[in-house]
């Protein structure tokens, strides 16, 4: 465990952009950015006093993460009085809760901000403190932890992580043809970030959803290709993005019969706005094409095993 203080120490995680150290869990806010007038402060107290006394940052609990759950825009206390749409005393307000922590979000899903609190498998770090940042169709949080540095000094930092679940791949393929099935889609994400048209090529993909990996990725070839999934063969489970995103992506991989799926042919949910081309590749051009139109990670690692280790792998 960390020793008295350890949230005191020199930060080592992410700075601001200007180089700034990032608030330490416990630390006060500025006053401006609770909307508090601070040529009023005795006014602002006598608010915070007829309001119940309640801490303007959205807690009673001073060891609490001082930002809160509470938008600072549902508890503004300005010259010296609750400022209240309705009404001049801030009580009177019905406080609407924030989606995903105290009220169902859009999934309908509470809680989320307990997600992490009690992992103990590493003894060097200490989770302190969890906030949702954004909670829409996936879920952003920010986490304060402290950490023990392998000289044995503490640290405390914060991490921003983006919660989507965990997913599925697979690469299908025909040996005796050297043929491959993938797809082609459009992903903004890649085409906001300098792609020139957004159009990927991939193998099927998708997430977990409710079920397990192999049930998830035998409905995600059926809906993104056409094609049902014989026996599978489990490739690994990869962290993609581990600075960052928490999905862990389980590749598989399977035969299919060449001839059985037209290329060019389309596939997709037309209600999840899914347009997807299929493509049947000859298995080298397909190679020779990662880093030119290849540019999809997923896939360049199935393509990469299916030609070291898998079933286009030199036999000896």
């Amino acid at each position: 465990m960390p020793p008295a203080g350890a949230g005191d120490a020199a930060r080592r995680g992410q700075p601001g952009a200007s180089g700034e150290r990032a608030p330490q869990a416990g630390a006060w806010e500025p006053a401006a950015d609770l909307g508090v007038d601070t040529h009023d402060a005795t006014g602002a107290a006598d608010a915070r006093a007829s309001a119940g006394a309640a801490d303007p940052r959205g807690t009673t609990d001073d060891t609490s993460d001082p930002r809160g759950t509470t938008d600072a825009s549902d508890t503004r206390v300005t010259g010296g009085a609750a400022d209240s749409p309705n009404s001049d005393d801030a009580a009177d307000r019905p406080h609407t809760g924030q989606p995903g922590v105290d009220v169902p979000d859009r999934r309908g899903r509470t809680g989320l901000d307990r997600v992490g609190r009690d992992l103990d498998r590493n003894p060097r770090v200490v989770v302190r403190d969890v906030r949702v940042l954004t909670s829409n169709w996936f879920v952003t949080r920010a986490t304060t932890f402290d950490f023990r540095h392998a000289d044995g000094t503490w640290s405390t930092e914060e991490r921003e992580t983006y919660d989507r679940g965990d997913g599925a791949t697979i690469l299908l393929y025909d040996t005796a043809a050297r043929t491959v099935l993938l797809t082609r889609q459009f992903r903004y994400p890649a085409y906001v970030n300098e792609h020139p048209d957004g159009m990927l090529i991939e193998t099927a993909a998708g997430l977990l959803d409710a079920d397990d990996a192999e049930t998830a990725i035998r409905r995600e070839a059926e809906e993104e290709i056409g094609a049902p999934v014989g026996d599978v063969e489990r490739v690994f489970d990869v962290y993609m993005s581990p600075g960052s995103i928490t999905e862990r992506l389980h590749f598989f991989a399977a035969p299919y019969r060449h001839g059985d799926i037209a290329h060019g042919s389309r596939a997709g949910l037309a209600e999840e706005g899914e347009d997807i081309e299929v493509l049947e590749l000859d298995f080298d051009d397909a190679l020779a094409r990662i880093g030119v139109d290849i540019v999809d990670a997923k896939t360049i690692m199935l393509l990469q095993w299916a030609a070291l280790r898998g079933p286009f792998a030199p036999r000896a």
